[in-house]
């Protein structure tokens, strides 16, 4: 049974006929040394071949039958040990058929709670009608990608985006959901846009401080024990740019003193990885406003490196001349390290949401096909390599898939 398929015909057929063209021979022969007469021996030909040809054919069922059995177990263990979320629904009745160890882990419920519910049952009341909504848009695109709110078996609701397919499963018609949960990083971007208010705030608070420093200027009070109150950073400089005077929350976070630094230049706070390329806009914006604002990385007498939003601001005299600088610095390291940290995930979650909407969606369209092909196959060598291109997807998937955990993994732990 090692040939290929044609070969196997040809050698049956070969068998049939030297079988047709021996038989009478080897019967006469047969009956002579037994003694049955020809009608006998007629009858027990027959039994044989049937025998003989009967336990071929069960032998040849038996291998086909272990073959796709072994198919079966492969698709199984490549559902069940996904570190993903995975559920097979049923698109008529929306009842779960089938869900992996991920998502019984993820969601709290066991497998025979999971099969007792259906897709609505992990759904807020308020979203049940646009679910059933989402599922007729499968059956008629195959494949769906969205952001869904889950609720677990403990009644905590998390953000997840989810990819469906529509396969057939059991002879229905089916849909595969992958889940990744995105609660993490939709709380990031809630607080990096309070940290965008709190931020607005202070830069309000900060042109007030800035009117009541112009008015003490004008009304010659003592500059120090009015900026002195102020909270942020606060730095003076003369027309020329060169340091006259810092307040002492100055001194306090950037470890240098008003004698060490008075008489310097304003960019003896700036650093090798400082960009430089905003200064022309920074004087444009005073020649045409008296303001700017801006955002520059700064570092500490001991070398840290801290972002600031500066807000400068020209004193003029009453030749509306420039007589000096005052530049309010507001600390917005966290907010730039927030940014960074959501433009970094952003990139993996598009990445990646390339990959299970295409990368994924091909070896898995190539598994269910060569398995529905399977079904209607008779020849054993025909089965073997189905199988074989089947164990290629499937080596595939689950390449594409590891690589996704892996990389997703390792975001999380940073």
């Amino acid at each position: 049974m090692n040939g290929r398929p044609h070969k196997i015909v040809f050698l049956y057929l070969a068998t049939c006929l030297v079988w047709m063209l021996a038989s009478n021979y080897l019967v006469k022969v047969a009956g002579f040394i037994t003694g049955f007469d020809t009608e006998v021996m007629q009858v027990i030909k027959g039994l044989f071949f049937i025998s003989i040809t009967g336990w071929l054919l069960y032998l040849a069922l038996r291998k086909q039958q272990r073959d796709l059995s072994e198919i079966a177990e492969q698709y199984r263990t490549l559902f069940h040990s996904n570190p993903n979320p995975l559920w097979i629904y049923d698109i008529n009745s929306l009842r779960f058929l089938e869900v992996n160890q991920s998502a019984i882990n993820a969601y709290g419920y066991s497998l025979e709670e999971f099969k007792n519910m259906t897709i609505l049952d992990i759904r807020p009341e308020e979203d049940r009608q646009i679910v059933r909504q989402s599922v007729n848009r499968l059956t008629d695109e195959n494949h769906v990608s969205e952001r869904w709110r889950h609720v677990k078996k403990d009644g905590k609701t998390i953000k997840v985006a989810i990819t469906s397919h529509k396969i057939k499963f059991n002879n229905r018609d089916c849909a595969m959901v992958m889940a990744l949960d995105i609660t993490r990083r939709l709380q990031q971007g809630a607080k990096l846009r309070q940290s965008y208010k709190l931020e607005k705030e202070l830069k309000e608070d900060l042109e007030r401080h800035m009117e009541l420093v112009k008015q003490s200027l004008n009304s010659k009070e003592r500059l120090a024990e009015i900026v002195d109150r102020v909270n942020n950073m606060v730095v003076i400089s003369n027309s020329e740019g060169i340091i006259t005077w810092v307040n002492q929350a100055f001194e306090d976070f950037t470890g240098y003193k008003l004698n060490e630094i008075t008489g310097k230049p304003y960019y003896f706070l700036h650093g090798p990885k400082t960009d430089l390329s905003v200064l022309p806009q920074i004087r444009d914006s005073i020649d045409s406003t008296g303001f700017a604002s801006v955002e520059f990385l700064h570092y500490t007498k001991t070398g840290i490196e801290y972002w600031v939003e500066i807000s400068i601001s020209a004193i003029y005299n009453e030749k509306r001349e420039i007589q000096r600088y005052i530049a309010i610095h507001n600390i917005i390291t966290e907010r730039k390290i927030r940014e960074q940290k959501i433009k970094e995930q952003n990139t993996i979650l598009s990445k990646h949401s390339w990959t299970i909407s295409h990368a994924i969606r091909k070896p898995l369209a190539s598994i269910l096909g060569l398995l529905s092909l399977s079904k209607e196959l008779q020849k054993v060598e025909e089965i073997k390599e189905i199988h074989s291109l089947i164990e290629v997807s499937s080596l595939e998937l689950d390449g594409i898939i590891k690589q996704i955990t892996r990389e997703l993994n390792s975001y999380e732990s940073e």
